[in-house]
């Protein structure tokens, strides 16, 4: 069973036009999450609680969904969203960003492995990182598990989101 039809036509629209801000990427994403972790199943998709590197101006603005466990309160789960605009050049920067977030996650109420979700515009992908005790904002602790998709509604995207899913569930 594919995302409902209403996250599909916009993240569609997205794809083919994309937003002048990155604000238009947190309704899609918000709802991708709470369909594949609904909080039936113990699960509450959040926008981030706590800010890591807000004072670095090298930062590049985006968007950060967390997803927590309710039952154990352990943050499982961290989707870092930039816009359109940054693809590929933002790369990079996005993915030191992501890892400074989970280091950051681990400080507080992730333990030993956080799942994460790197998100430019249409291209996304996801990992794993493990608690290796660094809290620098390189990306060499983040362990990519797929390549990047180059869309985010379409069937195979659809099955490594079910595929990411298991392996948070399993944690």
């Amino acid at each position: 069973m594919p995302f409902p039809e209403v996250i599909c036509r916009r993240l569609e629209r997205f794809t083919a036009d994309p937003p002048r801000f990155e604000n238009a990427w947190y309704g899609p994403w918000t709802g991708i999450l709470t369909f594949l972790f609904p909080p039936a199943e113990g699960y509450v998709v959040m926008p981030q609680s706590r800010l890591y590197g807000d004072d670095d101006s090298s930062v590049i603005p985006d968007f950060t969904i967390e997803v927590e466990r309710v039952e154990d309160e352990r943050l499982v789960l961290i989707v870092e969203i930039k816009n359109s605009s940054h693809w590929p050049n933002g790369i990079h920067r996005l993915l030191q960003q992501l890892n400074g977030q989970a280091n950051h996650a681990f400080a507080e109420n992730a333990r030993e492995e956080l799942y994460w979700i790197a998100v430019i515009g249409p291209h996304w992908k996801y990992g794993v990182k493990e608690d290796d005790g660094q809290d620098e904002g390189n990306h060499h602790g983040l362990i990519p598990l797929i390549e990047w998709h180059h869309t985010t509604h379409d069937d195979a995207s659809f099955a490594d989101f079910l595929e990411l899913a298991a392996l948070v569930r399993a944690i």
